[in-house]
């Protein structure tokens, strides 16, 4: 899905990497790849390498494939050196190099997204007002990372007249070179959560990984779009950015009302015009994504009448599997089917809704384990039990931090599960006909499983 046709000189890769460490080139190369599966001839081959797999071992299959160059480790250049090659101390650090300096030739509104839940709804929202007056560019799913973001970049060409790329992160100072290989005009962190504390260890940490993508809008000239309902984010306000909220005056702010199924219709004003929609999307985090989407657009350029226009027409993707808090009906039961991800701050919005949401029977929440929550996964999954006991009838929860916190509980409600199949056969068992069923977990915990098998079961 990530070929391309990015093209880049002999010149052009001599001054990026250095004389010295181009051995062999070709006049040019188009696409840049990272996957032999997908190669196409006449591409550049970039060898990375992680944990678990080493791109070097991929390189003859790259060059019988066509491959017209490849990128490698310099310790590795006595072995490749005969061949088309460039020698880095960091092919994925190269990688976002080749990004950064395609990126700069377009002229464009680009959008970065941040932050620690609500990214890739919001980045959705975001794309769809936009498609309505632009030829757009979006990372696809969560590609967020420091191989999916360049990826994506590569993906601009001529007939792209607007981009919106989510950044993401899980240690301190991703942000701050994704944002260097993006160079967003625009750029807007929907919240500071309890993400990734393994690394970035508590809510300071994320503050300071998050907010590196004001840094960079500040030091290039671009436009901050600031949550100021976020106690952390508010203070980064400055009369370059523009304001958003849900309650409170600002640049971009909203007011809603809910219908009997939650779903809201929404006024939106800039404090000179207003203009109410009612929105395909419910709960509270359609309120939260809309009014930054709205707010992002808006810095963009994109009138808040158009807007607010296209926002009424938004209607996520059917899901397959996982989704972010979609309806489903099935044989009389409610599912809410937000099994994407999740971290702290979206588990508490994700009950929220739960209890918000009109049911005639009971109200059950199936929790799987938040990951990458470091030191402060047993708190942190105590507290979502406790607040999970005053929202929902039933709670069942799946997950070695969650199991381990339930035996320290006393709740009749809570029942703590091994496998996705002890979770079926519950379910089975205790949801009828009338009754709303929460299914919230990290991706790792790939909760749609359970779904399937559950919906299948029927």
């Amino acid at each position: 899905m990530f070929n391309n046709s990015a093209e880049f000189k002999r010149s052009e890769l001599v001054q990026l990497f250095g004389v010295d460490n181009c051995h062999n080139l070709p006049e040019g190369c188009t696409g840049i790849s990272t996957d032999t599966r997908t190669l196409l001839s006449g591409s550049l081959f970039i060898a990375l390498h992680g944990e678990n797999f080493d791109g070097h071992d991929h390189i003859p299959s790259a060059l019988a494939k066509g491959a017209s160059c490849v990128i490698i480790c310099r310790d590795r250049l006595s072995q490749y050196s005969e061949i088309p090659c460039i020698a880095v101390e960091d092919t994925l650090f190269a990688l976002g190099e080749l990004a950064r300096e395609y990126r700069k030739r377009f002229q464009i509104p680009v959008i970065a997204v941040a932050g620690a839940a609500g990214k890739t709804s919001t980045k959705e929202l975001i794309a769809h007002c936009l498609g309505t007056k632009y030829n757009v560019l979006k990372t696809e799913a969560n590609f967020n990372n420091r191989i999916g973001v360049p990826l994506t970049v590569f993906q601009l060409k001529s007939d792209i007249t607007a981009a919106i790329i989510e950044i993401g992160t899980n240690e301190p100072g991703e942000i701050e070179r994704l944002s260097e290989i993006v160079q967003p005009t625009v750029g807007i962190i929907t919240n500071i959560g309890k993400e990734h504390l393994e690394k970035l260890i508590d809510l300071d940490g994320v503050e300071k990984e998050e907010t590196a993508l004001f840094t960079y809008l500040q030091s290039s000239g671009g436009i901050p779009v600031i949550n100021i309902d976020d106690e952390r984010l508010s203070k980064y306000t400055s009369e370059t950015t523009i304001r958003f909220s849900t309650y409170q005056s600002a640049d971009i702010q909203s007011s809603h009302v809910f219908d009997q199924e939650l779903y809201p219709t929404i006024t939106f004003s800039d404090g000179v015009e207003a203009f109410a929609t009612k929105l395909q999307i419910i709960g509270n985090v359609a309120v939260l994504n809309s009014t930054a989407a709205t707010a992002a657009c808006y810095a963009a350029g994109m009138p808040l009448s158009d807007i607010v226009h296209a926002l009424a027409d938004y209607v996520p993707d059917t899901p397959h599997g996982y989704a972010r808090m979609v309806v489903q009906h099935n044989k009389g039961v409610t599912i809410l089917n937000d099994c994407y991800n999740a971290n702290p701050e979206s588990m508490m919005i994700a009950l929220k809704t739960l209890s918000d949401y009109p049911s005639h029977g009971k109200k059950i929440a199936l929790l799987g384990d938040m990951l990458e929550l470091g030191d402060a996964a047993r708190g942190e999954h105590s507290a979502i039990i406790e607040l999970a006991s005053d929202k929902a009838d039933m709670i069942i929860v799946f997950g070695e931090q969650f199991t381990e916190v339930a035996k320290e509980t006393t709740l009749t409600t809570l029942i703590a599960l091994q496998t996705h199949e002890e979770c079926v056969k519950k379910l089975k068992e205790y949801v009828k006909e009338g009754d709303i069923v929460l299914v919230k977990g990290s991706r790792g915990m790939k909760l749609e499983t359970i779904l399937a098998l559950w919906i299948n079961a029927y």
